[in-house]
């Protein structure tokens, strides 16, 4: 047998800070009191970050409020979705306030890969809120997109530097200020500078490309995901599709170097196939909203930011690899045993498990003769003499399989001797070609090997022997010899004959 993490996001409750005043704990607690932020629509949306809370005034000086963080508004077109404002010191997103018409999708690769790499659902908890404290710092100072501030573009540092915290906030009870200040705003900075750097180096134009290969030589699959400047870019969660194997894991996460993962290839299945989808990742644009008024020639602290949510897209690949088929091969000859010449042999081959389809390339037959009877052995001896070579035009059944038989051999009058023995054996093979590992029978094979043996042809005996109930007469022959129911030795013609006398009886 051959032989290759994912993220859950946390999702919880969100709250809302607004700049300047107490925390809005839902729709029924907005009044006019909190200032002009609500004067234009009611409702408030969830806030899953932090917010400065120096005195502001209603034109936004530059002692305003910043917010730092992701809005889940309750209504309308963004129900429900988190989109991060990009108008500094405008008034936060209330759902009611857009509509299709301030829908457009705008190019800005690297803040794409921020907010697909890093901005998922998360809590107020204190190292998620970290999380969208430097998310947020980017969608405010990037400029890849534009923006209609009213406040001077600050870093995250400048903004939080000397943080005043509204005694009665939800998130300061929460996690205390100490944790605020000890490991909320020192995490936020670090992942501000994490995110910049990785965007800067992975972001390329925005287009982003999986590979895959099948390695047979490591029997594992080889994945990657590369930017649009082929650097390999890390950190997004990929899943394997597989047949013809099993993968030590279907779940994987890019890297910085390919991705090996090992895979068992099923003996009985050569083919084998691997798929990955990268789901989650950055289009190398954003989807920009603009509120209704966003082209008024007037507008003041009630109108809305915009805002902006991340796209996502899926890129797949896949590789596919045919392993190679070992043929099993055997085969037989048209007659075991050879005693009167001239005579012919056919070998009839048979293959087992090669490539469905494809040609068995260079396939050939060797005949060999020795004298004497042929031992098997694995190839043939140097004292064989090949006599015959054929070489069929074979090609594999889709069922795996094909039979093929040579031409005929002819083996003259002459071939042996009488008297004497001598061997052929067929010997059928093909190097490894296509999909189809090289194959050979071995030399000597029984059900190969034809035994030729012509006995010698009778010859004249030197010494005949012969039989006869004949007598010799003395009237005939002269003298007789008197031998009844005896044996005499006579001379006839030169030869020794031996016979039985029998003497003939006479009257007078």
């Amino acid at each position: 047998m051959r032989r290759l993490r994912r993220r859950l996001p946390v999702v919880g409750t969100t709250i809302a800070l607004v700049a300047g005043s107490a925390l809005l704990a839902s729709p029924a607690a907005a009044a006019p009191e909190f200032g002009p932020q609500l004067s234009t629509y009611e409702g408030e949306p969830d806030f899953t970050g932090v917010t400065t809370n120096p005195e502001t005034d209603d034109q936004g000086g530059v002692e305003n409020a910043t917010m730092y963080g992701a809005y889940i508004p309750p209504s309308g077109p963004l129900s429900d979705k988190r989109v991060w404002c990009i108008d500094r010191g405008l008034t936060q997103p209330m759902g009611d306030g857009y509509d299709e018409s301030g829908k457009s999708s705008v190019k800005a690769p690297e803040l794409a890969y921020i907010l697909a790499k890093w901005d998922e659902p998360r809590r107020d908890a204190a190292d998620e809120m970290a999380h969208d404290m430097a998310i947020s710092e980017h969608v405010h100072s990037s400029d890849e997109i534009d923006h209609r501030d009213i406040l001077d573009d600050r870093s995250l540092q400048e903004v939080t530097d000397g943080i005043g915290w509204n005694e009665d906030s939800k998130n300061l009870k929460d996690i205390g200020a100490d944790t605020f200040h000890d490991d909320v705003l020192p995490k936020a900075y670090d992942l501000s500078a994490l995110m910049d750097d990785e965007a800067a180096k992975y972001a390329g134009d925005g287009s982003y490309t999986a590979k895959v290969t099948i390695d047979e030589d490591s029997e594992a699959a080889i994945v990657s995901l590369v930017n649009s400047e082929g650097v390999s870019v890390p950190g997004f969660d990929g899943e394997l599709t597989v047949d013809g194997a099993t993968a030590e894991t279907t779940e994987i996460t890019s890297g910085e170097e390919p991705v090996e993962v090992p895979l068992d290839f099923a003996d009985d299945v050569p083919d084998a196939s691997v798929s990955v989808k990268f789901s989650g990742l950055p289009t190398g644009s954003v989807t920009q909203w603009n509120p209704k008024d966003f082209d008024a020639a007037d507008y003041d602290r009630a109108n809305l930011q915009a805002v902006i949510e991340k796209q996502e897209t899926t890129v797949e690949a896949s590789d596919s690899y045919q392993g190679l088929y070992s043929p099993n091969v055997s085969s037989q000859v048209s007659v075991d045993e050879i005693t009167d010449l001239p005579a012919k042999v056919t070998d009839k081959v048979r293959l087992e498990n090669c490539a469905p389809g494809e040609p068995v390339e260079d396939a050939k037959v060797e005949v060999y003769a020795e004298e004497g009877r042929i031992s098997e052995s694995e190839s043939a001896p140097e004292d064989a003499e090949l006599i015959e070579t054929f070489t069929p035009d074979v090609t594999c059944g889709d069922d795996g399989s094909v039979e093929f038989e040579t031409d005929e051999l002819s083996l003259d009058a002459d071939f042996v001797t009488p008297g004497e023995e001598k061997s052929v054996t067929f010997v059928a093979s093909a190097p490894a070609a296509g999909s189809n590992e090289a194959w050979s029978h071995g030399y000597g094979v029984p059900s190969e090997t034809v035994n030729i043996a012509v006995p010698e042809a009778d010859k004249p005996d030197d010494h005949p022997v012969v039989k006869t109930g004949a007598y010799v007469d003395t009237a005939d022959t002269g003298a007789n010899w008197k031998l009844i129911g005896g044996a005499g030795l006579l001379t006839a013609a030169g030869g020794l004959i031996i016979g039985t006398v029998r003497r003939r009886m006479t009257r007078n």
